[in-house]
């Protein structure tokens, strides 16, 4: 993983508050996460499939090494009937 370089944009961070929506976009073979702020701005991100597995595994691994930090309890994924 490469490192992170930081801007001196201080104005393209967006704070979202929560995860709208997100697909698999397989023509493009790209992983769409659509995401809203407090104000109601949406701002959609699109990265390539490796990527987006490489994102999965950050959050796996963070939600496991830290169950308690939304609410004091671990959540669980819905299944979608």
């Amino acid at each position: 993983m490469r490192p992170i370089k930081k801007t001196a944009k201080v104005d393209s961070r967006f704070d979202a508050e929560t995860v709208v929506r997100t697909a698999t976009v397989t023509e493009s073979g790209r992983f769409e996460i659509e995401l809203r702020d407090s104000q109601g701005t949406i701002c959609v991100v699109s990265l390539p499939l490796s990527a987006a597995v490489d994102l999965g595994c950050l959050i796996s691994d963070m939600s496991e090494a830290a169950p308690y930090l939304i609410g004091g309890f671990r959540r669980t994924r819905s299944v979608k009937k």
